[in-house]
């Protein structure tokens, strides 16, 4: 039976069944959640609802947060399959889809059919990679293009065959129309390290000047830049490449801080559960060194790993793609053929951890005005029996694959991560959906039951699944008389500061974990 299971998990059909369980499973199952899917997709549908395709607008102002790309897909599938949460994630799910298949595809190529199956289980498995591949954000886009970049730059560099070239420009294209520079940039910086540290011929820096290549990447690129530039003129240049790409990196943005050990801690984390190889790849890093494709992956991934640690702004995933080599690099270890249960001790934490979640969290007061205790306090209704039982059924599934015998350690790390993505989205994620978005949901019942006309906005907050799922834009700033106001219980002294400056009276009307609802009048006074 044993025999048969290495037979079958080496097989393309498991990695098309894990991608399934990982990617597709429950895909529409929970709302979207704010910040960022709730972003894009209020932009996608004012996309639809204006007509405008060259540029996008939020809540009726213009987003220069992100290229055009993503919008276009994700209004495409909306259009072809509805307004639901499937659709919008759809895009996602199918750009990672195609990253997986051309990471196959690279990793049998150059590293053999077995490691290359191995490799592409630890990319589909990993906790992360399946969170940015059922999020309706522009990351698995991105990813999916970084990667082809890199692939066909080290095809190029082998085989010098200019199709390779040709079409590494075109994926920096792509991906500049995905997420903008950081896909011109990262493979730029990686590729001229690798050929200085290996003392490559000169022949090969022509690759970099080679006009075919940039009339191809122009090509792609230049079409949108003229229309965004006619729709919105000079202001998208400065909000996208000044505000939301140099400013990230030279100031904290939306709260998302950190510091230069930030991803030392988040990269066991990220790559869940693959993170007990990670000391055996750092201990062989010498060793692998001498190998030119293993100098190639080590650069890919300590050029995206310092790029981020030094930005002010840092988000776990923003070094996803820097793990896309990692993979690589643990499936060309010799270990992950042996019996090596220590490398199971991360996954067996990480499912325990959920397990205990339910004694973790603290009990707060509903009438708070921390907006974390506040929203917090809800997790008595969000809680469900089953919880606990479905946590302990895949603890214990997790801790018999690492004590099973005869199992080789890839088998077991892979087995692993199929089950704690089953669980965390199917499970865990209606926990958190539950305490984070449930109440944006509350406050659009409670208005609707209202049968109101009156103006709906929201102050000094943000969360842009309000506007999606009302189908209306949302004004973010203060009310004036006659409107309601939506904000954060950590938010309302200031709220009303403004509004008595403005001699407008403001009354309670709805409370939903840490999310208030007012409605504002004209002070008698």
């Amino acid at each position: 039976m044993i025999r048969q299971l290495k037979a079958f998990t080496l097989s393309p059909a498991f990695i098309g069944l894990c991608i399934a369980l990982s990617f597709f499973l429950g895909l529409g199952w929970v709302p979207l959640f704010d910040l960022d899917e709730g972003a894009f997709t209020e932009a996608t549908r004012e996309m639809l609802e204006s007509g405008i395709y060259s540029a996008t607008y939020l809540d009726g102002e213009p987003r220069y947060d992100k290229p055009i790309l993503f919008y276009w897909i994700q209004a495409t599938t909306v259009s072809l399959f509805g307004f639901n949460e499937w659709a919008f994630r759809l895009p996602s799910v199918l750009m990672a889809s195609l990253w997986a298949w051309a990471f196959y595809q690279f990793c049998v190529q150059f590293i053999g059919r077995t490691r290359g199956t191995i490799a592409t289980l630890f990319l589909v498995n990993c906790l992360w990679v399946a969170l940015i591949a059922r999020s309706a954000i522009a990351d698995a886009t991105l990813n999916l293009f970084l990667s082809l970049t890199f692939f066909d730059i080290w095809r190029y560099f082998n085989q010098q065959k200019p199709a390779y070239l040709y079409r590494a420009y075109l994926w920096m294209g792509l991906g500049m129309l995905a997420k903008g520079p950081i896909a011109v940039a990262v493979p730029l910086v990686v590729s001229v390290l690798y050929l200085i540290v290996s003392k490559e011929r000169a022949q090969l820096y022509k690759a970099y000047f080679n006009p075919i290549g940039w009339v191809i990447f122009i090509a792609t690129v230049l079409p949108w830049v003229i229309a965004v530039s006619i729709e919105q003129g000079t202001g998208f240049f400065y909000g996208f490449i000044i505000e939301h790409n140099l400013k990230r990196f030279s100031s904290t943005r939306e709260n998302h801080g950190g510091s230069l050990l930030y991803f030392v801690f988040a990269l066991p984390l990220i790559l869940l559960p693959l993170s007990g190889l990670i000391p055996r790849v750092a201990q062989k890093v010498k060793a692998l060194w001498q190998d030119n494709l293993n100098r190639f992956l080590i650069l890919w991934f300590a050029v995206v790993f310092c790029l981020f640690s030094f930005s002010k702004t840092q988000l776990p995933h923003y070094i996803l793609n820097g793990c896309v080599p990692l993979f690589i690099l643990f499936a060309r270890q010799s270990v992950i053929f042996s019996r090596w249960r220590l490398a199971t001790i991360a996954p067996i934490l990480a499912m325990a951890l959920f397990t205990a979640l339910p004694w973790l969290i603290p009990e707060s007061n509903p009438e708070s005005t921390r907006f974390d205790e506040a929203t917090l306090s809800r997790f008595s209704e969000v809680y469900f029996p089953a919880y606990t039982w479905l946590a302990a059924a895949a603890l214990t599934i997790v801790i018999g694959l690492a004590l099973l015998p005869r199992l080789a350690t890839w088998q077991r790390l892979v087995l692993s991560g199929v089950v704690i993505n089953i669980f965390v989205f199917t499970v865990l994620v209606k926990i958190i959906s539950g305490l984070q978005q449930a109440p944006i949901h509350h406050m659009i019942s409670f208005i609707d039951k209202q049968n109101t006309n009156a103006q709906v906005v929201a102050y000094r907050m943000h969360m842009p699944s309000f506007s999606v799922y009302r189908e209306k834009i949302t004004p973010l700033r203060a009310p004036e008389a006659g409107e309601w106001v939506m904000t954060r219980v950590d938010r309302v002294k200031r709220l009303r500061e403004d509004t008595q400056a403005k001699n407008i009276e403001l009354t309670k009307l709805h409370q939903s974990g840490g999310l208030v609802l007012f409605s504002a009048s004209q002070s008698q006074q």
